[in-house]
């Protein structure tokens, strides 16, 4: 063979296992995974993104909130890592408040204006989600019995009601479980803890993300408002 049959050989294959993991990388999926604990006045947050088989993972966490007053909000404190660059990790605090609130209904409005159909495109990429499992459960005790009974009716109703939502949304794979349980007799406690877990393949994230460009860029100036709200804040 000559070179040049050779190289083309080498062209082929290797236009071949450029075909092949493109397929891997479409077909994988992308697991979100949150654990969320509140016991009393402690709180905590756990979110992990893994994807491509588990090369690339981020891991957030929210170790603890505490409500000052209604000036200076809830103050959150935030640790967030990833494996793209070796020991990357991100502390910080920020301040919740109506100034905060407001600022993040101003950039929602903002991208709801810079975009064609946002909410329809977030209801279709739902559907691409699936929850694998979702397991919340709910320890409450108040001095008062009754009123301990009726607490407990009002959290059966919320977490119907949320649950209900969801499977309108997203497929749930897995029946969910759900628990309240009240605590007669026993000290005011109050301990709820979610555990959920979401997986969406990487070619629908990806048709997605490409929908979602599309219509940004019909609408005039609709690249340059979603520009200033990502990298501005502004």
């Amino acid at each position: 063979m000559s070179l040049w049959d050779w190289l083309g050989v080498i062209l082929i294959a290797l236009l071949m296992v450029l075909f092949l993991a493109m397929i891997l990388v479409l077909r994988s999926t992308i697991t979100i995974q949150m654990k969320a604990r509140k016991s009393n006045q402690d709180e905590t947050i756990k979110i992990e993104v893994t994807m491509l088989f588990g090369i690339i993972h981020f891991h957030y966490i929210i170790p603890r909130m505490s409500f000052s007053n209604l000036r200076t909000g809830l103050k959150v404190e935030n640790d967030h890592a990833d494996n793209l660059f070796s020991g990357h990790t991100n502390s910080e605090k920020q301040h919740i408040n109506k100034e905060k609130i407001d600022q993040w209904s101003e950039q929602v409005k903002r991208m709801l204006h810079s975009t064609e159909g946002l909410f329809p495109w977030l209801k279709t990429t739902l559907k691409k989600m699936s929850f694998q499992q979702f397991d919340w459960s709910t320890n409450v005790a108040l001095p008062d019995a009754a009123v301990t009974a009726t607490l407990t009716g009002a959290l059966w109703a919320i977490k119907s009601t949320l649950v209900g939502w969801l499977s309108q949304h997203i497929s749930l794979r897995q029946q969910p479980k759900l628990f309240v349980v009240p605590l007669f007799n026993s000290p005011p406690i109050f301990t709820t803890e979610l555990s959920c877990i979401a997986k969406i393949r990487c070619g629908h994230a990806i048709h997605a993300g490409l929908v979602l460009i599309v219509r940004v860029l019909k609408v005039k100036g609709g690249v340059r408002k979603w520009l200033n709200i990502l990298f501005k804040g502004s």
